[in-house]
This record gives structure tokens, C-alpha cells and sequence, in this order.
């Protein structure tokens, strides 16, 4: 009897398997979704259920971070489709690989268009491929999306799968492989131009951003930054790449103020994996040469655009070959101490004495938790303390939503961390605000047993705003409601 080929669904999910997803997060409709989940579970891929589909497209986003391997979300299709749009987008602007399954129906004149809207187009913008996927060329379509996620810049892509298509039979289906494309050797004119500039560089400073999280990259970071004796600043995204305990870290490089004396001092500015989205919006305004040390190229911004100098290829080996070249810099490190000591006082809300602060609240969790605890971060006022009292000393010791800034991150970024890193300690903090725009899914922290942390900042306000309302002199309005009893919330959902 000759061997059933098998159905597109399958297919698909033995080929995530082989990439070693582990699970899949999102809320279900009654279509191709359902077919997934089932052959999910023939090649052991657990199924997350959430409580929306923002929370699971941002857990699966988190996991491709983590992982390096795509994350996946599915969802029903229409209003499910359309509610994956947030997390989408934090994939998109935070460079992570996804996977987006919605289910599809076709649109045509004669189909009813009841929920049915053109779901690749939605995505179009936010991802990296859109569309469908079919029986006739479903193999190598998948695959040219899974190589899309992977390739640097990383991101999402989202796959449009109808109930039908999916039940349909393919033949061999899994025995193509995807790629990064990477280039990895960077070129020798460019490292000879990098080695002069670093030669005559007293005063450098290090900008590392998130391509530096790689093991191997953050190692080359701190050999590099080592050789050299310099400043070093992280992006929040970067945070732990470079120890935030070594005498060298100045602190956080956002592109606004607080940096500001530190970059100012530099005789050359050095990019290490850095990229455009990581800086908030403004002129560059240092007139030291630069030079941008990248893993891949990307579409130049304000500030990438300028550099003098680009080098192309993998981080640690670029790294490598500076390191071996560098002369001891004039930095002192009473001089970087002062840097730090500068931008960690710009940094500080203040409040009423006696009563908490987010500067007290977080040291208080810092004692508290265990070594290596991981932090997760939501968008708003407490964010800016919280980043700057939190120590990280790895990479990924902090996850946060920098590209995309979004509320709502922190406890779904949290959940993914506990289920990809069981063993690894992983707190949430959030405001109040951000807390309510995912509150339902501490139930599904509580129904998967997960060991967790979750801080809210609770002062009745959307204060980021209420702080740029103020400042610009307007009445109080659309900006702050009745506080909260959120540990009543998570006593009644377990």
C-alpha cells in the first residue's frame, strides 16, 4: 500500500519542528488553526493558549529572540488576524524571527464577506513576506518565508492558510532547508579603514545595540572594549551585552540628552551592532568621527547614515581583528565613574520622602531576587528608573520593547521567558496603564504553573503622558482614572 503523502498542515509543522520550535502561542479559530494545533501535537510542538492575540503574537516574538529560531503565533481569521497586529509590529521594529499564522478564506464574488478582509495586505508593511500558502508550491514558499525571518535584519512573516489548503496533500514537503544569507567575512578595504581610525582614536566610545546580544558578540564586545580601555554605552536593547557591573559601562545610549556628556568627550564614536530603530528621533550632534560596525546591511537613518566608516560581517570576528590592533586609550577611570555617576543622577524621578519610588521599588527587587534573574520592562514614566537601577550582566538579562516602545509588553514578554527558560528566574514591571492592557493573561500565567514576578507601578496615570501634558501647559484630561486593585485581579485569576 503506498505511503499517504503528507497534508500541508503536517508538512508545515514537521518543518518548524526540524527548525526545533517547541510551541506555538495564539487564540484559535475553527479553521486551519485547529488542523495546525493537531499536527503540532503529533511532533510534540506544544500549544499556548492565551487570552489574545496581542499577548501571543508578542510571546512569540520574545521566543524568536531568545531563540534565534522563529517564534510562532497563530489566530483565527478577521478580528483575530487584525488583533496580531501590535505584536507583529514589535517583531518588525525590534528585528525578531516570527511566524504568523491566520486562517484564510478566499475572497472572491461569490464567497459571502462575512469577516474576510485581505489579511496579507494588512501585514504587508510589518513584515518581512506576506501571503498565502498552498498545496502546488507550499514547500518552497514556506521555506523562502522562513529564510526571510532569519536573514539580518530578523522579523515577522505572516502566512494566510485556508481550512482547505491546509487538509490538502503535498509531496515532499520537508526536505528543503532555509538559510540566512548573512554575509559573514567583512571586506578588507573596510577593516583597513576601521583599524586606521581605531589607531588614532584617544578617546573613543563604544555604542553597542542589539546584534550584540549574540554569545559570540557580546564576548568580542568586552574583548574590544577591554583593548581599548574606552566609555561603553548599550542601548536598552543590548542591555547586559556588556556588563553593567564593569568599571567601563557608562549606561544607556537612547540618542537623547543623557548620553549627552559622555559621546561628547569622544574623539570616535564606535557602532557595535547598532541599529537605526534603537535611537529616538533627532539630529546627530557629535562631531566625532564615526564608525558602524554591523552584522548586515540596513537601510541607512539619521544616524547610521552618517557614519564615515560601515563594516559589514560577523560582529565577533570584526571584533576580533580591532581588539588585536588597539593601543590603550587616554580615558581615566575616574573620568568614566563621573560619566556614569552623571547619567544615572539625570535619571532619577524623585517623589515624596518616605513613601516608594521607583528607584526603591527596583533596588527592593534587586535584593530580592535570585542571581541571574531576568527583567522584563513595560513602556512608561518608570520605565527610564527601572532600566537604569536594574543590573543585567548577560545578554537578554533585560527584556524590553524599545523599536516599538509598546505598552502591554512586559507580562507576555515574561510568560515567553518562563516557558522558553523554565530554570531562569524572570520578573515583570509594569504601570498600571500597560498592566491593563494585558491583565487577562495572568490567568494563563496561573494555569501553566509559571514561577514569575509581576511588579505594577500603580499610580492611577498614564504619567509618561500626563508629563508631556503638563509640560506643555494643557488641563489634566484623558489621562488618568480610578487606581486599581491589581492584586485582587491576580488573587481571583490564581
Amino acid at each position: 500500500m503506498p505511503k499517504q503523502k503528507m497534508t500541508l498542515a503536517e508538512a508545515i509543522v514537521e518543518r518548524l519542528a526540524g527548525l526545533g520550535v517547541k510551541r506555538m502561542f495564539g487564540v484559535p479559530g475553527g479553521g486551519s488553526s485547529l488542523d495546525l494545533i493537531d499536527a503540532a501535537a503529533t511532533v510534540g510542538i506544544d500549544f499556548v493558549l492565551t487570552r489574545g492575540e496581542t499577548s501571543a503574537a508578542l510571546m512569540a516574538a520574545v521566543t524568536g529572540e531568545l531563540t534565534g529560531t522563529p517564534g510562532v503565533a497563530l489566530t483565527g481569521i478577521g478580528p483575530g488576524a487584525a488583533s496580531a497586529v501590535n505584536g507583529v509590529a514589535y517583531a518588525s521594529l525590534e528585528r525578531a524571527p516570527m511566524l504568523l499564522f491566520t486562517d484564510g478564506r478566499a475572497i472572491a464574488p461569490d464567497k459571502s464577506p462575512h469577516q474576510v478582509f485581505d489579511q496579507p495586505a494588512l501585514f504587508r508593511p510589518i513584515t518581512k513576506d506576506s501571503g498565502a500558502l498552498r498545496p502546488d508550491d507550499g514547500r518552497g514558499r514556506f521555506d523562502e518565508m522562513i529564510a526571510a525571518t532569519l536573514s539580518s535584519p530578523m522579523g515577522p512573516a505572516q502566512i494566510d492558510l485556508s481550512s482547505a489548503d491546509s487538509a490538502m496533500p503535498v509531496a515532499d514537503f520537508a526536505a528543503s532547508q532555509a538559510a540566512a544569507t548573512d554575509q559573514e567575512k567583512p571586506s578588507e578595504q573596510a577593516m583597513s579603514a576601521a583599524l586606521a581610525m581605531i589607531g588614532k582614536a584617544r578617546r573613543p566610545v563604544i555604542v553597542a545595540g542589539l546584534e550584540a546580544r549574540d554569545t559570540a558578540a557580546a564576548v568580542g564586545l568586552t574583548r574590544l572594549a577591554h583593548a581599548l580601555g574606552c566609555a561603553v554605552l548599550t542601548s536598552y536593547k543590548a542591555k547586559g551585552a556588556f556588563p553593567d557591573s564593569d568599571p567601563q559601562c557608562v549606561g544607556h545610549f537612547t540618542g537623547a540628552e543623557a548620553e549627552r556628556p559622555c559621546l561628547a568627550d569622544a574623539d570616535l564614536i564606535i557602532f557595535y551592532g547598532l541599529d537605526p530603530i534603537e535611537a529616538v528621533p533627532g539630529k546627530w550632534g557629535y562631531a566625532a568621527p564615526l564608525l558602524a560596525l554591523r552584522r548586515a546591511a540596513i537601510a541607512p537613518g539619521p544616524i547610521i547614515g552618517g557614519a564615515q566608516t560601515e563594516v559589514i560581517g560577523d560582529l565577533a570576528m570584526i571584533a576580533e581583528r580591532l581588539a588585536d590592533a588597539a593601543v590603550g586609550s587616554s580615558w581615566q577611570p575616574a573620568e568614566i565613574n563621573g560619566h556614569r555617576e552623571t547619567m544615572a543622577a539625570r535619571l532619577r524621578l524623585g517623589g515624596v520622602s518616605g513613601e516608594a519610588t521607583v528607584e526603591t521599588v527596583v533596588e527592593a527587587l534587586g535584593e530580592a531576587a535570585p542571581a541571574g534573574c531576568r527583567l522584563t520592562v513595560d513602556a512608561g514614566a518608570h520605565m527610564f528608573s527601572t532600566m537604569a537601577r536594574w543590573r543585567a550582566e548577560r545578554p537578554f538579562g533585560v527584556l524590553k520593547s524599545n523599536g516599538l516602545s509598546s505598552m502591554g509588553f512586559a507580562l507576555p514578554a515574561a510568560i515567553a521567558s518562563a516557558l522558553e527558560m523554565p530554570e531562569r528566574p524572570v520578573a515583570a514591571v509594569t504601570g498600571d496603564g500597560g498592566m491593563m492592557m494585558c491583565l487577562a493573561e495572568l490567568s494563563t500565567a496561573a494555569r501553566l504553573g509559571l514561577r514569575l514576578v509581576v511588579v505594577v507601578i500603580n499610580d492611577a496615570a498614564l504619567s509618561l503622558i500626563d508629563i508631556k501634558q503638563q509640560g506643555q501647559q494643557r488641563p489634566s484630561l484623558g489621562v488618568r482614572y480610578p487606581r486599581v486593585d491589581f492584586a485582587a485581579a491576580a488573587e481571583a485569576m490564581g
